[in-house]
């Protein structure tokens, strides 16, 4: 019987013909006949891999903070938290902290004590941005290339910029004048608030106090932290000594320049390389490795246990 192919109609739509692979005349899919554009465009773009990879890796980190670095998150915690509570207490110029400013103001006078405002004055340098960074750029330098890392210097020149620019920032937002114009309010042209000196020793003497205990050969951690904390303080009486800053200026400095360090350290030991569990090849001791250099050595060995 004889089949009549059916006609189609002006109004049923045109069917397309399937693609055929390359090189195959009946449309059988042979290897490496489909050209790799197919497959490339399966596989997802190299943004979002990279993305992902980012969005994993700190996942990853704060895990790590939060699991195995949880002192020092509540320390940073704390420190915010305060830093809060001042920039808060300047910026409406009430509050216990104002009240503190104002009182500390007329217990001392720098002009009745030249010798010790002269004293005053030198001891002052441990604070200068310029001298201590470059102590700091020093020693990370040196222990940089003895230990072959960058990390003390990339952590050095991240701290000396971050102190910088955040305590810059805030001296233009706040604009508070000086002690002696005899006035606490803010937004008066002003660029005293924070301290910066305060903040540079506690940045600095503590960020070169753990490198030289992380990367270089200082033990004596308890010593550092204490020597670290003296000058903080030391720096904050001189200051206040001085009639420089206002209470507020001091412990504003202080606490900044505990944050950055903290989050400094909190990045470079979340980041740190581990160390393998196990000694390596150079750490065992050379007599459990050491192999005879001729047989008559092991048959001497034998022969004297022997014996």
């Amino acid at each position: 019987m004889r089949q009549w192919k059916r006609r189609r109609r002006w109004w049923q739509p045109q069917k397309k013909p399937l693609p055929t692979p390359h090189g195959s005349k009946d449309g059988a899919v042979s290897a490496g006949a489909w050209p790799s554009s197919a497959t490339t465009s399966l596989s997802p773009p190299a943004s979002s891999t990279m993305t992902s990879a980012l969005r994993t890796a700190l996942r990853t980190a704060l895990r790590t903070m939060v699991t195995e670095h949880r002192p020092s998150v509540l320390r940073l915690a704390l420190c915010l938290a305060l830093l809060l509570v001042v920039l808060v207490q300047v910026w409406v110029d009430d509050g216990v902290l104002i009240f503190i400013d104002r009182a500390a103001r007329t217990i001392v006078d720098a002009k009745e004590h030249p010798i010790l405002t002269a004293v005053a004055l030198g001891a002052d340098h441990i604070g200068q941005r310029e001298p201590i960074a470059g102590v700091l750029l020093g020693c990370s330098a040196t222990l940089a290339r003895f230990q072959r890392t960058w990390r003390p210097i990339v952590l050095s020149v991240v701290a000396l910029l971050a102190v910088n620019f955040f305590v810059g920032v805030l001296k233009l937002t706040y604009g508070r004048g000086k002690p002696q114009f005899g006035d606490t309010e803010p937004f008066v042209d002003g660029m005293i608030f924070p301290s910066g000196h305060t903040a540079n020793v506690v940045i600095t003497w503590g960020l070169l106090a753990y490198i030289l205990i992380t990367y270089g050969y200082l033990q004596r951690r308890q010593a550092a932290v204490r020597i670290v904390i003296g000058l903080s303080l030391l720096m904050g009486l001189i200051t206040w000594y001085l009639d420089t800053h206002w209470i507020t200026d001091i412990i504003a400095g202080w606490l900044i320049g505990a944050i950055l360090l903290q989050a400094l350290i909190l990045i470079d030991m979340v980041w740190r390389p581990r160390r393998p569990s196990g000694p390596t090849l150079a750490e065992l001791p050379t007599e459990i490795i050491r192999m005879p250099h001729r047989p008559a050595e092991v048959r001497t060995t034998q022969s004297a246990g022997a014996r």
